[in-house]
């Protein structure tokens, strides 16, 4: 009895373990898929950028205050010489005319050293017809004398007049040097207190902020009534007539852009237009990004076009020898890499609706709008995986999805 019991347990899990096994299917990855193929030799890439005025400034003052009157908003268009904004300039014009004041001071100085130098000239040719006057005398006494003609006092006082007069003389020349002194720093006091005066009315026209060129304002940064330091940004300028788009450019390609290439241009806003443009500008170092600027300007530009617009910029790498070649292309997502190098995933086809993914070494070459140049490895029509080459192993089997 135990011997058939312990049969049928055995068919009974036999049975149940045969059934589990049918009802667990085949577990077959799906895949994407796209086919080797020929492509032609034009080297086109389409890279985005964003459009900007050629020209703007940050408007601001070079003098602190309180704003007392702003005269723009956003998106008013000003002629050159237009008031934005003024500042209080109370405190400025006082201290202009302290300035002025000092100034009229310094050349009424001046004035008056004039009138000294003319007042001791006078004296000097006044001391020196003295001094020839008293010197021709004492000659002549003194001659006088030495012939016991004259007596001893007249011989003295002839020669004491002479030497009073010698010391008068010099005495003239003395204030004479003084007094031209005293013109030359005054002059100078005159020269400063111009430039002083220049200045404090530098600062009242600073407190006038005025349109260096005409354009939009694109942006106020302040409200009336405001106080601002100097150079605090109050408003922003853009250049209007001439438009430019600012362009990123990867490094694999910033080496083929060159100055005055000309480009093609399109906006994602204005669909129906096509613009021209051509190369101004090309950055040097890519800074924090990982493409390089380039600054295009556009050649036949828009109204329509604004600072800020998303704009596709096709540049053209072709040459004559590459122009009329054709190239064994592959997606750019079927390629991998690893220790081993360059590969991708062929798919290949077996009975019925079964594919298997065999993994295949690749050269690459440029990389082209189409996608990566193959040198070696792979052949037109050959289909290839373009997603999950991270989880497909050489020999698996897998499924195409629709």
């Amino acid at each position: 009895m135990k011997n058939i019991l312990s049969f049928l347990v055995l068919i009974l899990l036999f049975a149940c373990g045969q059934k589990t096994k049918e009802e667990i299917p085949e577990s077959i990855r799906p895949v994407r898929a796209e086919k080797i193929k020929l492509s032609g030799g034009k080297d086109q890439h389409l890279f985005s950028g964003t459009a900007q005025s050629s020209k703007e400034t940050n408007l601001s003052f070079r003098v602190a205050g309180n704003i007392r009157n702003l005269n723009v908003k956003l998106g008013d268009r000003v002629r050159t010489g237009q008031t934005i904004a003024t500042i209080d300039a109370v405190d400025y014009s006082i201290q202009a005319d302290q300035a002025i004041a000092s100034q009229k001071g310094a050349e009424a100085n001046l004035k008056s050293s004039q009138t000294q130098i003319k007042s001791a000239e006078t004296q000097v040719k006044s001391a020196e017809t003295q001094l020839i006057t008293t010197k021709s005398t004492y000659q002549r006494i003194e001659s006088l004398y030495e012939n016991n003609s004259v007596p001893l006092s007249d011989f003295e006082q002839a020669k004491a007049s002479y030497e009073t007069a010698q010391s008068q003389y010099e005495a003239a020349k003395a204030s004479l040097a003084a007094a031209k002194s005293n013109y030359n720093a005054a002059q100078t006091q005159v020269t400063s207190s111009v430039k002083q005066t220049q200045s404090a009315q530098n600062q009242v026209n600073y407190t006038r902020l005025i349109a260096p060129y005409s354009g939009v304002i694109t942006a106020v940064n302040v409200e009336a009534n405001e106080l601002v330091n100097a150079g605090t940004p109050i408003a922003i300028l853009s250049l209007e007539t001439q438009p430019e788009v600012n362009v990123g450019v990867p490094e694999i390609f910033i080496t083929k852009v060159k100055k005055e290439q000309k480009v093609n241009i399109n906006f994602s806003v204005l669909p129906n237009q096509n613009f021209k443009g051509i190369v101004e500008e090309i950055a040097y170092a890519a800074g924090a990004s990982p493409t390089y600027p380039v600054i295009v300007k556009i050649k036949n530009p828009s109204k329509e076009i604004r600072p800020g617009m998303a704009a596709n910029v096709q540049f053209d790498f072709s040459n004559k020898e590459t122009a009329t070649k054709t190239y064994l292309v592959s997606p750019v997502k079927a390629v991998g890499e690893d220790a081993k190098g360059n590969f991708v995933f062929v798919i290949e086809k077996e009975e019925g609706y079964n594919y298997i993914a065999k993994r295949k070494n690749v050269k690459i070459g440029n990389l082209l709008p189409a996608g990566f140049e193959i040198k070696e490895g792979l052949k037109e029509g050959e289909l290839v995986a373009t997603a999950g080459l991270k989880s497909l192993l050489d020999g698996m089997k897998v499924k195409l999805m629709e």
